[in-house]
């Protein structure tokens, strides 16, 4: 756990219906991402895609691998000066959730942790 985290500017979701894997799931990989390092663009058997954490993924392929653990790529949609509990911090986001219950992924850069 990181603590809290204030907002200091506007972010919205890009992704309104997130992928969702559960263990065990194989999926298609086609590229990296170039801003955020070690996430990767993955579709899963339904055809949804969304970006997924490398390091929950074991490559059986080098456009296949096989999902290690539950994941959902929800993202926040927050506004500067709104208060988030921080949980976890991987590759430049933090996973958060809001006073009033949603979770989801925000960019550690629209992010003040507080100490």
């Amino acid at each position: 756990m990181f603590g809290k985290g204030t907002v200091i500017k506007n972010y919205t979701s890009a992704y309104p219906t997130p992928i969702r894997l559960q263990s065990g799931d194989i999926v298609s990989v086609s590229h990296c991402d170039i801003e955020y390092p070690y996430w990767v663009w993955t579709m899963d058997k339904s055809e949804i895609s969304g970006w997924v954490p490398q390091q929950i993924l074991r490559f059986t392929q080098v456009n296949r691998a096989i999902c290690t653990e539950d994941y959902i790529a929800h993202e926040l949609t927050v506004k500067a000066g709104e208060l988030l509990y921080l949980e976890n911090l991987l590759n430049g986001w933090f996973w958060a959730h809001k006073e009033c219950g949603e979770t989801g992924w925000i960019p550690q850069d629209y992010i003040t942790q507080e100490i």
